[in-house]
């Protein structure tokens, strides 16, 4: 039993290493001491699948020479992984570059987030990062034209992938409403298509840079005259507007609050490690040279109370220093850092630690709290 639990203490701690590393620094020697004194590898597996990882573990064994050291079988399934995972890269780099052009055709206004932008500027194009979806961000007055744009690229609105069935059925009522209410996103544009070898297109996209009701909102005039072009593929073909790096960076964060602090999404699952693992790259990589300015911008728009939630993880998972840096130590009371918004309207408080969270496959328990310092602001309720 004990050798069991070592094995699954190594497992997720080479998993958090692998997260972060660029395979040639101090996390990558780490991840290589970890997988040699492995002795059960499935569980490794299974936790790289569970936080979408098997690319990046793929790309870890590969460059630490140790493919030969896993069995046939799991050998193949993480290199056919990366494999696949470096051709949907490819591919829905070229269907975003064809949504940026359409959109410009049409003036409007887009910038292109989260995973297809994120491979590049945090993973160097090696095509490890997973991402399911297209994610921009659009002004909301360019709503109606953002439709038309899509469907006439052929996507559907209101729709969502069966994979039962393998085709697109309607949007179940309740959830169109639950867009309706909460209009911080447009429900996922989906299109077909049986020769890009990919069941589904999928195109998510976002309204605000935080979400419907927060008090936390930043004007999407000044988020969208921050954009910049970032080369997405080997050559100048390849480039997509995407955000100036300090909302880009407070995009990654706020976006991690929202999927750790509200009931709806805990209950939904699938919080990952690379969540974590990408606020953190961004800050070695961009923040914090410019930590004056994220603090400054931070500070005008009164973000300090998400922001903190998240730097306080992120510190505590990887060691780095990014509260303190940012300066935001006051705004890291347990009763903050310990709460969830519920679903009811009410506050719920949670236990543990977040390596705990992320590695357990039970959901988080959640328990009934009064209202925690910022909590109204997370809601909106303060004027």
């Amino acid at each position: 039993m004990h050798e069991a639990h070592e094995d699954q203490r190594k497992a997720w701690q080479l998993l958090e290493s692998v997260a972060v590393t660029d395979y040639s620094d101090s996390w990558f020697q780490r991840a290589v001491g970890l997988a040699k004194g492995l002795e059960n590898p499935d569980l490794l597996i299974a936790l790289a699948a569970r936080h979408k990882m098997t690319p990046a573990l793929a790309q870890f064994y590969r460059s630490a020479a140790l493919m030969s050291a896993l069995p046939i079988g799991l050998r193949d399934l993480l290199a056919n992984s990366l494999a696949w995972n470096q051709y949907k890269v490819a591919r829905l780099r070229d269907e975003s570059i064809d949504i940026a052009s359409r959109f410009a055709e049409r003036g409007i206004r887009v910038v292109f987030n989260k995973g297809i932008a994120l491979q590049h500027s945090l993973y160097d194009s090696r095509g490890v990062r997973s991402f399911s979806d297209i994610d921009i961000m659009v002004h909301p007055d360019d709503v109606p034209a953002v439709r038309e744009a899509m469907q006439s690229l052929g996507y559907a609105a209101e729709q969502q992938y069966d994979t039962d069935l393998g085709r697109l059925v309607p949007l179940p009522r309740q959830a169109v409403i639950i867009y309706r209410l909460s209009p911080d996103h447009l429900p996922h544009f989906h299109r077909i298509d049986p020769q890009s070898g990919i069941p589904v297109l999928a195109v998510d996209v976002a309204l605000s840079l935080t979400w419907h009701g927060s008090a936390w909102q930043l004007p999407m005039d000044e988020v969208l005259a921050s954009a910049r072009e970032t080369q997405v593929g080997p050559d100048a073909r390849h480039l997509l507007p995407t955000l100036g790096n300090d909302y880009a960076f407070l995009f990654v964060v706020l976006h991690l609050f929202r999927e750790c602090w509200f009931e709806r999404t805990i209950v939904e699952g699938g919080l990952r490690i690379t969540q974590f693992a990408d606020v953190w790259r961004y800050w070695q990589r961009w923040g914090s040279e410019h930590a004056d300015q994220v603090r400054t911008l931070v500070r005008n728009h009164g973000l300090e109370p998400a922001v903190a939630w998240v730097t306080h993880y992120v510190d505590a998972l990887y060691g780095s220093t990014m509260t303190a840096e940012l300066d935001l130590h006051a705004f890291c009371a347990s009763d903050w850092l310990r709460s969830a918004g519920g679903t009811s309207g009410g506050y719920l408080a949670w236990d543990g630690d977040m390596r705990g969270r992320l590695f357990s496959m039970a959901p988080v328990a959640l328990a009934p709290a009064d209202e925690p310092p910022h909590g109204a602001q997370a809601r909106g309720r303060v004027s």
